[in-house]
């Protein structure tokens, strides 16, 4: 014998689906305002007090049918009409439930509605719901007499609280407030889109699924929690924000990235706060979009490296110039026989002034992006002479000495700077050799600084204590060339080379 139980659905549970999907206040106001955009909506009013939320919308309104349809729960109108008619906006809604998110803060809340042939106003009471012994909501029906089409949705009694700020932020965040026709007023001040200052990159990819288009934002300055990370956005709502890993294998800090982009065809879970990663089309996604980041984060931090070598490049000249100066006036305490290696010859002198730097094989056009053609073949001659000047160097030495010079000029972006002093000069060379090597040392005649150690990281974007880092360890393998005969003696020749050139570091700044 066959017999059926027929599946029951009990009130309770209908009225706290809105506090099971929806935990924030926040959530509810932006499924309020997101079925105020599915409906063409060109102008959003919010209205908030401590006991009272309102929101109202010039959209088309609904007549009974459409009423019917906004309280019947899955219902599947939006997936089947997922354009609407007057702007062709991608609506938002999708599962036909984000209505009872209001159950979550009141326990009664009323509709008004109005469009082109019907207006009506219907009242959704928790507690006479419940105790109703059917399903149904009072509706009261209006006469049809102006053009002011729309929905206004009031809330009464609310249980809990919501800051006008938290509303703001969380809406211009969340909604495209760049569209010339969807605006939102809150308590009276129309929000507006926030801007944020740095470098944009548009993307714009195709896929088998649809298009994702946006654009990615490295921030010129450190953001706000809030604002860190990819946005991702369906049918014009924020889902969430997303880093993509970067921070796994980039260096550019991920407090500076940010941006949107839109991709319709990702499927969002119920509460449209979270993607649905484990389908084909996620991954598909993230794929594209990670490609995309690296190869622009990859450009950044090369922009980055070639701005901070600009930089590094002038403190290191003036730190050599400091150091000149405080040469000249310690010539009687300095051998300086110890330095013939760069004798300079007349037919060679091709530099003006007397320090003179390359960045080695760095591209003039990558370095300086905005050198005129004119620019760049002054420069070349200047880099050429001390490419030479380095590989002349190589050729006088022994082999062994030769190989670990060698070793050392791997890095292809090092500054090099010479310094002229009397009938003798001698090589700086400011490079990358790994936070292993020692902070200076000299080689050849070379004085090599290390970039990389931990000491010059840990004051790399403080000047003034750069400057007095690169002097200190100049002045130091200098006096080492000069070979004096005990330390005592070392340490006052430095002494007197520090103190002079800080003098003269002084009197330049005046």
């Amino acid at each position: 014998m066959q017999d059926f139980i027929p599946i029951q659905f009990d009130k309770s549970h209908l009225s706290t689906i809105g506090e099971r999907l929806y935990t924030q206040s926040l959530d509810l106001i932006r499924e309020l305002v997101a079925n105020s955009f599915d409906a063409d909506a060109t102008e959003i009013k919010i209205t908030l007090n401590d006991d009272h939320i309102v929101v109202e919308d010039n959209g088309f309104g609904m007549d009974k049918e459409g009423l019917q349809q906004y309280f019947t729960i899955g219902s599947s109108f939006k997936k089947t009409n997922p354009i609407s008619p007057k702007f062709k906006r991608v609506r938002i809604g999708e599962f036909g439930i984000g209505k009872f998110a209001t159950l979550s803060i009141c326990d009664r809340f009323e509709i008004y509605t109005q469009s082109q042939n019907y207006s009506a106003t219907l009242i959704f009471d928790r507690n006479d719901f419940e105790n109703r012994n059917d399903w149904n909501i009072p509706l009261i029906e209006h006469q049809v007499n102006s053009q002011n089409f729309g929905t206004r949705i009031s809330l009464s009694k609310i249980k809990k609280s919501v800051l006008v700020s938290d509303i703001e932020r969380h809406l211009t965040n969340t909604f495209p407030l760049t569209d010339k026709n969807f605006s939102i007023i809150l308590n009276g001040n129309k929000l507006q889109p926030k801007y944020i200052s740095g470098q944009h990159f548009k993307i714009r990819e195709e896929t088998p699924y649809g298009p994702i288009t946006g654009e990615v934002i490295i921030s010129s300055l450190i953001l706000d929690k809030e604002h860190v990370g990819i946005g991702i956005r369906v049918k014009g709502v924020l889902i969430k924000r997303d880093t993509f890993n970067i921070e796994a294998r980039h260096t550019l800090s991920i407090r500076r990235l940010t941006g949107e982009i839109n991709a319709d065809f990702l499927p969002i879970t119920s509460s449209r706060d979270n993607l649905v990663i484990d389908n084909p089309q996620y991954q598909e996604f993230y794929q594209i979009i990670t490609k995309r980041l690296r190869k622009t984060v990859r450009m950044m931090e090369k922009q980055a490296m070639q701005y901070q070598d600009k930089k590094t490049e002038k403190i290191l000249s003036e730190a050599l110039l400091t150091v000149r100066e405080a040469m000249k006036k310690n010539l009687d305490i300095l051998i300086l026989e110890g330095l013939p290696l760069f004798s300079q010859k007349k037919e060679t002198e091709v530099i003006s002034g007397d320090i003179n730097n390359s960045v080695i094989a760095t591209a003039l056009s990558s370095s300086k992006p905005n050198l005129s053609s004119q620019e760049v073949s002054e420069r070349a001659p200047e880099e050429n002479f001390l490419k030479d000047q380095l590989g002349n160097v190589l050729k006088d030495l022994k082999p062994k000495t030769r190989s670990n010079i060698k070793t050392l000029l791997r890095d292809k972006n090092r500054i090099i700077k010479n310094v002229k002093i009397g009938g003798n000069e001698f090589l700086v060379s400011f490079a990358h050799l790994g936070e292993e090597e020692k902070e200076s040392f000299t080689e050849g005649g070379i004085i090599f600084i290390n970039r990389d150690h931990k000491l010059f990281k840990n004051i790399e974007g403080k000047s003034e204590l750069i400057i007095y880092h690169l002097i200190r360890l100049v002045t130091q393998e200098i006096i080492k060339l000069s070979k004096p005969r005990d330390l005592e003696i070392a340490y006052d020749w430095q002494g007197k080379l520090i103190r002079d050139a800080f003098l003269a570091l002084k009197k330049d700044k005046k």
